[in-house]
């Protein structure tokens, strides 16, 4: 579906044309829903919205700063502390309680593979390691960032396609549901609200049908257990 057939389907449930219910109107609507939809996306498929993004480390900086468009999580964060090294997961510590003067953290923790990790607070993360210089590309971070937004409801590109290499469209099986609740709360919103009919009604029941089966990402990634040789259960015909 693209923005304008979007915007179509929002004037079609709502009963409504481009001179009561504008474009400038619904964007936003669109937008914030669409951030909505993301947040419960990634609850059920952790493969979606995850995407790395190489930062700068900065001589002597421990912490710094989250993306703007970062979802609620992390899930990896790996770091190299010299140009020439490769880069190693981080461990990721919950909650740091350790002193963070520069002397007593450098004692504790280094910077080879398995001997740094990091912390996440004030949207930001907080890396312990031993002293620090500056990197360029030093540190990569996978993070689930927010489906880009829309900047109009106009043009011929699907809303599911990617804009970029570093950013996401909107799956397209929620497309409709989009365009659902975005009627429903301009529905909600007149002076005089007006009813939800039956479709609107079960929204969250479709919403959790859509969840549901993007679930599981690739059905042959499955653990098949084979049963031990009989040797080793010792039922080979001897008398135990």
């Amino acid at each position: 579906m693209t923005g304008t057939e979007l915007a179509a389907l929002i004037r079609y449930k709502t009963r409504t044309n481009s001179t009561t219910f504008t474009d400038a109107d619904i964007l936003p609507l669109v937008n914030a829903f669409k951030d909505e939809f993301a947040s419960k996306i990634v609850e059920r498929n952790n493969g979606m919205f995850l995407i790395p993004a190489t930062f700068n480390l900065v001589a002597d900086q421990r912490e710094y700063g989250l993306g703007d468009d970062t979802l609620n999580r992390i899930h990896k964060l790996e770091i190299k502390f010299a140009s020439g090294d490769s880069r190693f997961p981080s461990q990721n510590i919950k909650d740091y309680h350790g002193s963070e003067t520069e002397s007593e953290i450098v004692k504790s923790y280094a910077n080879s593979e398995g001997e740094f990790a990091h912390t996440i607070r004030r949207r930001a993360l907080f890396i312990l390691s031993g002293t620090i210089i500056a990197v360029t590309g030093g540190g990569r971070l996978w993070a689930h960032i927010f489906p880009a937004d829309l900047a109009n409801l106009t043009g011929s590109s699907d809303l599911g396609i990617d804009p970029s290499t570093t950013s996401f469209g909107i799956p397209r099986q929620f497309h409709e549901l989009l365009a659902r609740r975005v009627a429903m709360e301009y529905k909600m919103s007149q002076p005089k609200p007006v009813p939800l009919n039956v479709s609107e009604q079960k929204f969250d029941i479709d919403m959790k049908i859509q969840l549901d089966a993007i679930s599981h990402i690739d059905n042959s990634a499955e653990i098949i257990g084979n049963e031990l040789p009989d040797q080793d259960t010792g039922n080979d015909g001897w008398n135990y």
